[in-house]
């Protein structure tokens, strides 16, 4: 049997061994402001682009609005985010950050990006460049075929 791993293979096992080791440094940064991924990334997209519903949320991180309810209750609980119902539309709920909540994240996405940036110095900006490309390449295709319809065997 040959055990000579294929390129695919190879590329697939460093990813997942690099995005472990990754998220074990920025999770524990996390922790240290008291928040999970899923929380700090509702905080980072209220941030940048304001209001949001939980289905704009859920659909930009790439999860369904179920896997947001925890999150952004514990949020909601901590006084970092409060909902509003659309004054047109009053099944429509939006989500805002508190003032705490824009304090807190004003404060976690730069020291959270400034630790990204430390984990990325071993590349130099072409390398950087290279592998941005490759993996929105890579991306576009997983997430392509994703949304084909699945065939159904008779």
């Amino acid at each position: 049997m040959d055990l000579t791993r294929p390129p695919q293979v190879q590329a697939w096992i460093t990813l997942d061994r690099v995005q472990s080791l990754m998220s074990r440094r920025i999770q524990g940064r996390m922790a240290d402001f008291e928040l999970t991924r899923p929380q700090y990334s509702v905080l980072r997209l209220l941030l940048e682009q304001g209001p949001l519903t939980a289905q704009a949320i859920s659909a930009q991180m790439g999860v369904t609005p179920a896997n947001l309810t925890g999150p952004i209750d514990r949020l909601e609980a901590a006084g970092l985010l409060q909902r509003q119902r659309d004054d047109q539309d009053r099944r429509c709920v939006y989500l805002s950050l508190t003032q705490e909540g824009r304090a807190r994240a004003e404060q976690v996405v730069p020291d959270l990006r400034q630790l990204v940036q430390q984990l990325f110095r071993a590349l130099n900006p072409q390398e950087l460049d290279a592998l941005n490309h490759a993996l929105g390449r890579l991306d576009q295709a997983l997430n392509a075929e994703a949304s084909e319809p699945q065939q159904v065997m008779s």
